[in-house]
């Protein structure tokens, strides 16, 4: 499992920083924007409302590029922390002192992951100009239920720890 999510951790980096390279330091046409979507290499055919990111005004580039980073730090974030908790519990310690506030440092993440659309619209919102007026997604919602979920496991899982360290203590 740490694997799996060591290569999802590097996977995600590298693919942020080629769209972040592709949209602000190619000069020629990498990035396209469109209502509710964003295509990466050449345009496709037949999409309505499709503007090539380099016709954006500089503004409303870098407001695109930090809503880009708000969108995906949370899920880095996440990724990191699912590594180095997934490691541990490989490690056969379930109830460490650390995993609770990991647990819920993964559900901040969430919560972040969850506003980051909101407020990347009011950046864009701000810059002047937006050809991408989606702002609430569906997996916001799921992101701030799943959030709720952890933050009650990251409870138990303290508990847990608790209850193992006082069984420790028992002679």
């Amino acid at each position: 499992m740490t694997r799996l999510l060591t290569f999802a951790l590097g996977l995600t980096v590298l693919f942020t920083v080629a769209v972040l390279a592709c949209g602000l330091i190619a000069g020629d046409a990498w990035l396209w924007l469109a209502p509710g979507a964003a295509f990466l290499g050449p345009p496709p055919a037949d999409t309505p409302g499709l503007v090539p990111f380099e016709a954006l005004p500089q503004a409303t580039r870098w407001a695109y590029a930090a809503t880009f980073i708000l969108d995906t730090l949370p899920v880095i974030l996440i990724l990191a922390e699912a590594r180095i908790w997934a490691r541990d519990v490989g490690a056969g310690i379930a109830f460490s002192a650390a995993g609770p506030a990991r647990i819920r440092r993964i559900a901040v993440s969430l919560t972040a992951y969850a506003v980051a659309p909101a407020l990347g619209h009011g950046l864009v919102l701000l810059a002047g100009h937006g050809v991408d007026v989606a702002w609430f997604h569906a997996s916001s919602l799921h992101a701030l239920v799943l959030a709720a979920c952890l933050t009650v496991l990251a409870e138990v899982a303290r508990i847990g720890h608790a209850v193992a360290c006082d069984l420790d203590g028992f002679v």
